[in-house]
């Protein structure tokens, strides 16, 4: 009897230790779920701040800027200020241009007019200015499958490393190649610049918007990059 009772004893201990542990164990994962939720929340916020901000530049703003500009010409070409209506001309110029550049930066309204495609080539055309890095777009995919926040994610992704690429790699050239294979989407970017320590650039801000974007969108992502060896990041998601 004492030995039985004593094996009861063990067997309802043990039971009650992995019944707390398993309590453990999904509080943690709810509380894990509750911030990736919270966060994705935030993201998603951001987004619609930006879309706000980005129609006041470009609906009210950017029209006002681009009247007076048009304004400054009809009194330059009418020979009334000179060299001060020359240089009030190209300084209204580069602030219609800044304006236009901040506006599309903030909320990338030519991929919900035109599609993902025209973004990112615009977004190369405003962000490369000169032939170094020469950026190669291969773009085999069906837009229709996707939503409008999968092609706002994959935007912001391709932004978020074009100009990571841009500051830091000192590539000399930029790939992109954005298919479809077996109902799979697959966004594979790399360069071929001084590469970087995956274990410690992994966890800078940049890559960690990048890894919440993917999870946004139920993706997967792989790196591959190694100092002196260039950059690779391959993102899939599975398409309905």
């Amino acid at each position: 009897m004492v030995m039985v009772l004593t094996i009861i004893i063990i067997v309802s201990i043990e039971y009650m230790r992995k019944k707390v542990l398993n309590e453990k164990m999904l509080n943690a994962e709810l509380k894990l779920k509750h911030q990736t939720e919270l966060l994705h929340t935030v993201i998603r916020s951001q987004e619609e701040e930006r879309r706000r901000v980005s129609d006041a530049l470009h609906d009210d703003i950017g029209s006002k800027l681009t009247t007076l500009k048009l304004s400054l010409h009809q009194l330059f070409s009418a020979g009334q200020y000179g060299k001060l209506g020359e240089e009030l001309i190209d300084l209204s110029e580069k602030v219609v241009d800044r304006t236009r550049e901040i506006s599309h930066a903030y909320s990338p309204l030519i991929v919900e007019k035109f599609g993902l495609q025209a973004g990112l080539e615009e977004l190369i055309h405003d962000l490369v200015q000169d032939t170094v890095p020469k950026v190669d777009l291969k773009f085999s995919l069906d837009e229709s499958k996707l939503d409008k926040e999968t092609r706002l994610i994959l935007f912001r992704i391709f932004q978020e490393l074009l100009n990571n690429t841009m500051k830091h790699a000192n590539a000399l050239n930029v790939g992109i190649l954005i298919e479809t294979m077996d109902d799979q989407l697959i966004f594979t970017y790399y360069d071929d610049g001084k590469g970087m320590n995956i274990k410690t650039s992994s966890a800078g801000i940049g890559m960690l918007n990048i890894r919440n974007r993917v999870e946004m969108m139920d993706g997967q992502m792989n790196l591959h990059s190694k100092l002196g060896e260039g950059f690779r990041i391959t993102i899939k998601k599975q398409l309905a």
